[in-house]
C-alpha cells in the first residue's frame, strides 16, 4: 500500500493495472478498500484501478469531526490529480454513491462516468418521511445484528464475517459521523447535485437493495423491480442506465464480484467515448 497526503491527512491507496480506462473504486462508510479486492482482480486486466481508504477509515488518517461528503470527495480528486490518471470512471458503494457525485461536481474534468453501486437516499427525494403506521417500536440493537441486517440474508458466512470484522474495527463515533454526513448531503445537496452534473456524463446505477430512514433495508426480488430511490434517479436523470441484481445483499461487490466487474467493464466500453484519453 502507498500513502498520499491530502489536505493534511495521509490516505492509504493502491493502484493496479497498466492500461485501459482508469476506474476508481470508492468504499462505503465503516468499510475499507479491501471490499474491492475481488472486483479489482477482475478489472485490472483491462483497466488501471485505484482503490483507497477514505479518511478516518482503514489505514488512512484524519479527524472524525472533519468527515463530510464534500471533504471525502475532495480527497478523491486530489488523489486522482496526484496520480495523473484523470479522467476516471468513479464507482461509489453505499455512502460513496454520494461521494462520487460530489467529486464529479467539484472537478468534472476528473470524471468520465459515474457508477452508483447500491446507493441510496435516506431523506428527501421520494424517501419515506415517517415510519409506517403499523411499524413496531424498536429498542437498542447490537452491532452484530445491525451489520447482519445491512449485509442481508443472501450473503454467505464469509461475506458476513468480512463485513463484521471490517465495520467492527471502526469506532462507533465514525459510523455515526458517516450517517450524519450522508443525511446532511441527502437533505441539503442531493437535488442540486444531480441537477448540476454535466448532462453528457454517463451514469449507471447497479441496485440490489432499498432502504431509507424509515424503511428497513430489503433485497430486490426481480430484475424489473424499482424503488423510490431509483424513481428519483430516473426523474432527475432520465438518461441513467439501471441494472438490478436480484436476491443479493448490500455488499454486491463481495457477493457477486464477477457480475459487478462485468457491469463496470461494460459501462466503460459502451458508455464512455473511446476518443477520450485514458
Amino acid at each position: 500500500m502507498l500513502m498520499f497526503n491530502s489536505l493534511g491527512t495521509q490516505l492509504c491507496y493502491r493502484v493496479s493495472g497498466q492500461t485501459g480506462p482508469a476506474v476508481a473504486l470508492i468504499h462505503g462508510g465503516g468499510c475499507t478498500q479491501r471490499d474491492w479486492h475481488a472486483v479489482t482482480e477482475l478489472l485490472e486486466r483491462d483497466h488501471r484501478v485505484l482503490t483507497f481508504d477514505l479518511r478516518c477509515h482503514g489505514g488512512s488518517g484524519g479527524a472524525i469531526a472533519d468527515c463530510s461528503i464534500e471533504l471525502w470527495a475532495a480527497d478523491v480528486n486530489r488523489l486522482i490529480d496526484h496520480l495523473g490518471i484523470p479522467p476516471a470512471v468513479l464507482v461509489g458503494h453505499s455512502l460513496a454513491s454520494r461521494i462520487v457525485v460530489e467529486a464529479a461536481l467539484q472537478q468534472p474534468g476528473n470524471c468520465r462516468g459515474v457508477v452508483l453501486l447500491d446507493g441510496s437516499r435516506v431523506a428527501g427525494g421520494f424517501a419515506a418521511t415517517g415510519p409506517a403506521p403499523d411499524a413496531p417500536a424498536r429498542g437498542p440493537v447490537a452491532m452484530a445484528q445491525i451489520i447482519a441486517e445491512i449485509v442481508g440474508p443472501h450473503a454467505d458466512a464469509a461475506v458476513h464475517a468480512h463485513v463484521l470484522e471490517t465495520m467492527s474495527s471502526h469506532s462507533m463515533e465514525l459510523l455515526q459521523q458517516s450517517v450524519t454526513a450522508y443525511q446532511v448531503w441527502d437533505n441539503d445537496k442531493a437535488d442540486a447535485a444531480f441537477a448540476e452534473l454535466p448532462r453528457d456524463l454517463p451514469i449507471l446505477a447497479v441496485q440490489s437493495t432499498y432502504h431509507d430512514n424509515f424503511t428497513p433495508r430489503y433485497s430486490l426480488d426481480v430484475a424489473t423491480q424499482s424503488t423510490r430511490y431509483l424513481d428519483f434517479l430516473r426523474m432527475v436523470r432520465p438518461d441513467i442506465a439501471v441494472h438490478i441484481l436480484p436476491e443479493v445483499g448490500h455488499f454486491s461487490m463481495l457477493e457477486k464480484p464477477l457480475a459487478v466487474a462485468r457491469m463496470i467493464r461494460d459501462f466503460c466500453v459502451n458508455s464512455i467515448d473511446p476518443a477520450v484519453p485514458n
